[in-house]
């Protein structure tokens, strides 16, 4: 009798070493981790969903690639941000900067999906009286600054009337009192605040911007997940067809209203 069983004892034997063998391949299987600070419209938290622009971005791309099970976390500071990314707590990082030291411990794309810049706002009844194209344009302005806030050295060195206030938020209602006459501000998120608070048709963005750069989904070095270097592989032809397909387009207008206007550029 124990022959007979014999052939069936291998059999649930080498089931057993099977699964044995797979456990550990299925413990490594975990939700992709993507993080970023929030700063609406291009991620933020609203009635406990996250939304926003970089979310149906990287959604799309996810889809592409078939990758069902991820994970959209915000973190409270970009310390912390930088942080988790450095040790592989998280292995996405939605739009961040070019920067040489950043790059020590994440890997960037070729393909940048935003371009975000910072461009003077205006009331929409002085387009014809205000333009810009370098700072001696607006020598006779008076202008409103947020203290604290970099724009470029060049804005802070040119000899114009500045006067600077506490916060950037008082920035437009200063304008549109007449206090400014004009004022620097982040494009993408003063246009979605505008809209939102349905003061966007009293203000006209001029350009070109005073400051512009392109910004990267980025991978840590430590991340740990098991699609990454295939995910590496295929990043860069997606964010180029959806570029071209015009999905990022549709993305933006879907927060900002239809693109029509030639000098809005939001990616390469």
């Amino acid at each position: 009798m124990a022959q007979g069983r014999h052939p069936v004892c291998r059999i649930v034997f080498g089931l057993l070493i099977g699964l044995i063998v797979l456990l550990p391949f299925r413990a490594m299987a975990r939700p992709l981790i993507i993080e970023g600070l929030s700063e609406a419209p291009l991620k933020w938290q609203d009635n406990g969903k996250i939304r926003g622009i970089d979310i149906d971005i990287m959604k799309a791309v996810l889809a592409e690639m078939h990758i069902t099970e991820f994970e959209f976390r915000l973190v409270p500071s970009g310390n912390r941000l930088l942080y988790n990314a450095r040790v592989g707590e998280s292995d996405i990082v939605l739009s961040l900067s070019q920067s040489t030291e950043r790059q020590e411990f994440l890997y960037y794309p070729n393909e940048a999906h935003l371009l975000l810049d910072w461009r003077f706002a205006i009331r929409k009844e002085d387009r014809n009286r205000i333009s810009f194209n370098d700072f001696n344009d607006l020598a006779n302005l008076h202008i409103g600054a947020a203290a604290g806030f970099s724009y470029t050295p060049a804005f802070w060195n040119s000899g114009l009337n500045i006067e600077t206030v506490a916060k950037n938020n008082l920035l437009i209602p200063m304008l549109l009192r007449g206090r400014f006459d004009t004022v620097p501000l982040n494009y993408m998120t003063s246009l979605y605040e505008a809209r939102e608070e349905g003061i966007a048709d009293k203000l006209v963005f001029l350009y070109p911007p005073i400051r512009q750069a392109a910004y990267y989904n980025v991978w840590s070095k430590a991340s740990t997940y098991g699609g990454k270097q295939d995910f590496q592989k295929r990043y860069d032809a997606i964010i180029r067809k959806l570029q071209h397909d015009g999905t990022i387009a549709a993305i933006i207008e879907n927060y900002l209203g239809p693109l029509n206007d030639p000098n809005r550029h939001y990616s390469q």
